[in-house]
């Protein structure tokens, strides 16, 4: 699945806010907590363990960045318990005097199957129209 907007601030400005991990909490909705300290640096390859929270479904995800080219994409996947596989990525890129923010999201695994799974489709959907909207209201 994936939402996109468009937000009032530069490719730059809005990087610096979206794929700075310690401001994860301030925007992402799906995000609740850290179980690892966050990575100083995050380049191809960095590892770190979070809480994702999607309609009271919680879950423990070890992450790992995929790719990272600041300022205009990132994109990690993790693995949960019970066989729970999640990627997201981040993409901004310029419109006008602004930026185009897109999130894509791919959730998978036996828990996420059939009708439960389209719910949680349709929640995480929700979610990240939510976090841009949050990410717009912060950085603006």
């Amino acid at each position: 699945m994936s939402v996109s907007a468009r937000i009032d601030s530069t490719p730059e400005q809005t990087w610096s806010v979206a794929a700075d991990l310690t401001r994860f909490d301030e925007w992402l909705v799906l995000h609740e907590a850290w179980r690892s300290p966050i990575p100083p640096e995050i380049t191809h390859g960095t590892t770190f363990t979070s809480v994702v929270s999607v309609k009271g479904f919680r879950n423990r995800i070890t992450w790992r960045v995929e790719s990272y080219d600041e300022p205009s994409a990132m994109s990690i996947s993790g693995d949960g318990v019970g066989g729970v596989r999640i990627a997201l990525a981040l993409g901004i890129r310029p419109v006008d005097s602004g930026s185009e923010v897109r999130i894509d999201a791919d959730v998978r695994g036996k828990p996420v199957f059939g009708p439960v799974g389209m719910a949680i489709g349709r929640a995480v959907r929700g979610e990240l129209r939510r976090s841009i909207t949050n990410l717009s209201a912060l950085i603006g």
